[in-house]
């Protein structure tokens, strides 16, 4: 009876160190690290994922999401291999990516991708024509068109980042002795909305 116990317990060790060892496959995972001009950690920032440069630009379509911690950082681990479109957004604080948002190849699958973002302080900035002769005016911002025919009475407005810009204004039509070209200096602060008026 010894014997036979001794060989099913043989037979059971030798069977068991025959199986192949599991091998774990590492997932796919995108990090992203936001931080402001100066290198702080930005936490509470909204951090979306998109297919395509559509859905992002409209804000559509999230197909993964996830907020900073207090070290700045989101990981979304365990999604698939592709190219993906993602926003950072505080509005609370004003904080956003106004220039990287892509992803230039697809993540590299069962690896970490891990990039770091300085993120832009912003504000708004609104423009009035309220014109004396009632005539539309071209607006440039920085020397760009921004707005190629401003009526009178109507405003325009967009979030911008909080800088100091040059805001011509250029009337268009009908004008009174000669044509007016006016040049503001205009400072957007963070979280703050910027007025200015076309006379």
């Amino acid at each position: 009876m010894k014997i036979y116990i001794t060989a099913i317990i043989v037979s059971v060790l030798v069977l068991g160190s025959c199986t192949k060892p599991k091998t774990v496959t590492a997932p796919t995972v995108f990090s992203l690290h936001c931080t402001d001009d100066y290198g702080n950690f930005l936490d509470g920032v909204l951090v979306n994922l998109y297919n395509d440069s559509t859905d992002w630009a409209k804000g559509t379509n999230v197909i993964y999401t996830g907020i900073t911690s207090d070290s700045g950082n989101v990981t979304f681990s365990g999604i698939p291999s592709q190219r993906y479109y993602f926003s950072c957004h505080d509005t609370a604080n004003c904080w956003i990516n106004q220039q990287a948002y892509f992803l230039g190849n697809p993540l590299a699958a069962n690896q970490t991708t891990a990039i770091s973002l300085t993120l832009t302080g912003y504000g708004t900035l609104s423009v009035t024509n309220t014109s004396v002769n009632r005539t539309p005016y071209q607006i440039n911002i920085n020397g760009k068109i921004w707005q190629s025919s401003l009526a009178y009475g109507q405003t325009i407005s967009r979030i911008v980042a909080a800088q100091a810009y040059s805001l011509e204004a250029i009337q268009l039509g009908k004008y009174i002795g000669y044509q007016a070209d006016i040049i503001y200096g205009i400072n957007v602060n963070q979280c703050t909305a910027t007025t200015q008026n076309i006379p």
